[in-house]
């Protein structure tokens, strides 16, 4: 069980900047040229954001 939750930490570690940078790009992409935002889009990054720092706060109040 330690093994499969240390593999989803790493996805996790894996993946989330991406979406960020990714996310941040293509977002500030449709800001320049006046595009209207996916929601979706502005969804996704907003709940990596919230979870990467949320989970930092956890780590922080635990120590």
């Amino acid at each position: 069980m330690k093994r499969k939750t240390e593999f989803h930490e790493a996805i996790k570690v894996l993946v989330r900047p991406f979406i960020i940078v990714w996310g941040f790009m293509v977002y500030g992409i449709c800001v320049m040229t006046e595009v209207e935002v996916p929601a979706l889009l502005a969804g996704l990054v907003a709940a990596v954001i919230v979870e990467y720092f949320g989970e930092r706060a956890i780590k922080r109040l635990k120590e």
